[in-house]
């Protein structure tokens, strides 16, 4: 797995082994860089993703990650360790095989029409590691089974948000929650349009947002009229 670092402007690249990885300024870290808080940060690495979680609150991505909260880290999304220094996984325009990758993560591995559709993925909470593809005109988050994204996260209220298409995007809405929602850390304001990337804080879990992506299938051509017949043979009598 590869992670870039950088410190003042100076950068350097970090090949990691699969397993779990401390990262702080301890003499004991894994991953040690002089200055940071000792175990700031741990770091599980798996073939297919990276998961984290903080001691202390961290920008991850677009917004805080609480202490405690084991998180998915999508490929481009930066850790900042300190005010001068960040943590980021190859991203997906840095190579092709890691774009293949996140795009086989966010569409959940469904069918074929599910992986042009919008979609919700779980990137910490009880559901983590789950993509929710949204589908139809409308599609309700809460608890209840009948909401299209249903999470086990018992912070969410039955029905909390509802999405609406709205041009190969969604507009969320906030539909009665007890406990009020944040977009990119802040407070979300209900009527916003999500755009790719968006991180949505619903009770104790996080789902980054992805628009619809056009289909990748070929367009029908026409094959033009078909080629004249050629003329049959003659007959043993000699007839044409």
């Amino acid at each position: 797995m590869r992670l870039h670092f950088e410190a003042r402007g100076v950068g350097s690249e970090l090949e990691l082994d699969p397993g779990t990885w401390t990262l702080g300024g301890a003499a004991d870290d894994g991953i040690r860089f002089p200055g940071l808080p000792s175990h700031l940060l741990e770091l599980d690495l798996r073939e297919d993703r990276v998961w984290v979680t903080c001691t202390a609150p961290r920008p991850v991505g677009r917004a805080v990650l609480a202490p405690g909260i084991r998180r998915w880290l999508l490929p481009g999304e930066r850790i900042q360790l300190s005010r001068v220094a960040q943590l980021r996984l190859e991203g997906p325009g840095d190579n092709p095989d890691t774009r293949r990758l996140l795009r086989s993560l966010l569409c959940g591995g469904g069918a074929e029409e599910h992986s042009a559709s919008a979609r919700l993925s779980c990137i910490a909470g009880v559901d983590a590691g789950v993509t929710f593809p949204l589908l139809g005109e409308t599609v309700e988050l809460g608890r209840l089974p009948s909401c299209g994204v249903q999470l086990g996260d018992g912070a969410v209220s039955r029905r909390h948000l509802q999405l609406t298409a709205e041009r190969g995007a969604h507009r969320v809405h906030d539909i009665g929650g007890r406990n009020r929602s944040r977009c990119n850390g802040r407070w979300l304001r209900s009527g916003k349009l999500l755009s790719d990337g968006d991180v949505l804080a619903v009770g104790r879990s996080l789902l980054c947002y992805q628009g619809e992506r056009p289909s990748l299938a070929p367009p029908l051509t026409s094959s033009g009229p078909a080629p004249p017949a050629p003329p049959a043979a003659p007959s043993a009598a000699g007839a044409g």
